[in-house]
């Protein structure tokens, strides 16, 4: 009796440790299924910011290419980023109801095809065309990609699966802008358009494999729109994203001219100094994530501040060459550090609606590349480049003020 009880329960206790040992293998395959997912996230922003990117190096022969000027054709740039920041708030809250893996597999096909639709473009309406084509799936796959991350991962690594798909941002500028002007520059810019649009495929494949159903969080509401903005929290967010990016790209726009004649570096080097920047920031990317968890405000306060200091000493002390370096591989760390900690301090702000949120920190990113451009461009031609830096300094330091006026509540720590 003694024996058959115990052997019951034996039989009764011995299936225990192979099903406890499933579940915790289910578990860690859900794991590494939603940081596979993760990883395409990342891949999906390297693909759209090289495709943004990429006329930049190709300009003299797109315009050739569409009997254009080279101004125009500049405009696929410009004009990509103008669509994107227009369309990306009401986009994202029109779709707010569809299941979020669906939504990203749509936004890549989207992708894709713009981009081989630029492939076969012999015309500059028609290249314009495919150009807005992937600058509407830009706006909402930026406005949802940070959100999706972190659903995608426990709550403790939420800032790090941002720093994760965020690096797509400083990976392209050391590898995908770079590669896409070679392949342009040695066979067409038709080959290159190509080559990025192939990018859109495992990112397509990575979203339908390995993300599982993410019900939408949204209200699919166009009032949601303006209803999020009665946070006082978001508004700050924006306009210190405005500000800290229109000084960004106030200076780098035209920091290739700049390191050409007021610091004297040669021309052949650029490129090699625009990777160092680029490197700077996939260091300074990774970093943030680490620390933007543990002091989101302090990290948010220290990198713009430390940013306007170095563009400061770039516009006081731009003609030492040394100096000047050292000033980019610092600016490099440091800008990079910010979007890991814009994006979690909007997604913190309004939780409930954050890719309502996400959307107008969108919108205000890419509103931020057409002004600053505009006004680095207006100050070049009227005093000359080395104003530039000073001017985005000023900028960038009363992104810092506003930061810090804020005070804690305004930018919180996230435990």
């Amino acid at each position: 009796m003694s024996h058959g009880a115990t052997g019951q329960s034996t039989s009764q206790r011995t299936p225990h440790p192979p099903r406890s040992s499933q579940s915790a293998g289910q578990a860690k395959n859900s794991a590494l299924r939603g940081w596979l997912a993760v990883a395409g996230l990342a891949l999906g922003v390297f693909s759209f910011v090289t495709t943004e990117t990429l006329p930049i190096g190709l300009l003299p022969s797109i315009a050739d290419g569409t009997s254009v000027s080279v101004g125009a054709a500049g405009f696929l740039v410009t004009g990509f980023a103008m669509v994107a920041a227009a369309t990306a708030a009401p986009l994202t809250v029109l779709t707010g109801r569809m299941d979020r893996k669906w939504l990203l597999a749509t936004l890549m096909v989207f992708y894709i095809a713009g981009n081989l639709l630029a492939m076969v473009a012999s015309t500059y309406p028609l290249l314009l065309a495919a150009r807005t084509i992937v600058a509407l799936a830009h706006g909402v796959f930026w406005s949802i990609a940070v959100s999706i991350a972190v659903r995608l991962v426990p709550e403790r690594h939420a800032v790090r699966a941002t720093s994760v798909v965020l690096g797509g941002i400083s990976l392209a500028a050391v590898v995908g802008t770079p590669l896409g002007t070679v392949i342009g520059q040695s066979t067409s810019w038709h080959v290159a358009f190509a080559c990025v649009g192939l990018l859109g495929v495992p990112v397509l494949a990575a979203a339908l494999l390995f993300m599982p159903a993410l019900p939408a969080q949204g209200s699919g509401n166009l009032r949601t729109l303006f209803h999020v903005l009665r946070h006082r929290t978001l508004l700050a967010a924006i306009g210190v994203t405005a500000l800290v990016m229109s000084g960004h790209f106030l200076a780098f726009t035209y920091v290739t001219p700049y390191l050409e004649e007021v610091t004297g570096v040669r021309s052949s080097l650029i490129g090699v100094l625009l990777l160092v920047f680029g490197g700077a920031g996939l260091v300074g990317n990774f970093a943030a994530g680490a620390v933007v968890a543990r002091a989101l405000r302090g990290s948010l306060i220290g990198s713009s501040g430390l940013l306007a200091v170095v563009l400061a000493v770039m516009w006081a002390g731009g003609a030492s060459t040394p100096l000047a370096v050292t000033m980019l591989v610092c600016w490099g760390v440091l800008y990079a550090a910010l979007p890991v900690a814009l994006q979690t301090w909007v997604l913190q702000a309004v939780p409930e609606e954050s890719e309502a949120a996400s959307s107008w920190y969108v919108a205000a990113f890419n509103g931020a590349i057409g002004v600053g451009s505009l006004i680095g461009g207006l100050l070049t031609n009227a005093s000359g480049l080395r104003p530039t830096m000073l001017a985005a300094a000023v900028f960038v330091a009363g992104a810092t003020a506003l930061a810090a006026a804020c005070g804690r509540d305004g930018v919180q720590r996230r435990d």
